[in-house]
């Protein structure tokens, strides 16, 4: 897998030669994303980029702790097929923000900044969901390397 978004086993960073160092084992963890190039991605593709950054992050977090239950491939049915019933959506962008909240106590850092109510309800204001949890998942990732 790529050092970059794939499920990496290690710290790794980009060497003097442009190849990718490996520089120590630690616990997998997610990419560093810019919350408003997230946020505008999704909104100029109507929302597929959405689909595939929401995906990625469950994933991320799965692998970033292995207390995280998560299915990242359901998690994804539920805002796409289960949007339609309305609940399952609810309730899977809801977890999320309960995943991200626990990834931050597992990295040390205050996990009451992240809600999963305060993301849903940022959903329907020009979709800001993404923007909210991804600037709280980079500070996971700030944390934990």
């Amino acid at each position: 897998m790529s050092a970059r978004g794939g499920r990496m086993f290690g710290d790794v960073r980009e060497g003097s030669s442009g190849g990718w160092l490996a520089t120590g084992l630690a616990t997998p963890s997610g990419v560093m994303r810019s919350p408003v190039q997230v946020w505008l991605l999704t909104l100029a593709t109507f929302g597929l980029y959405g689909l595939r950054w929401y995906y990625i992050v469950n994933r991320e977090l799965r692998d970033f702790d292995p207390r995280i239950q998560v299915r990242p491939a359901l998690a994804l049915l539920s805002v796409t097929l289960g949007a339609l019933v309305i609940v399952p959506a609810v309730v899977s962008i809801v977890h999320t923000g309960s995943r991200i909240a626990q990834a931050q106590r597992r990295a040390g850092l205050f996990a009451g900044s992240v809600s999963g109510i305060r993301g849903l309800l940022l959903g329907p204001v020009l979709g800001m969901t993404p923007l909210y949890y991804q600037h709280h998942l980079n500070e996971v990732w700030i944390a934990r390397n």
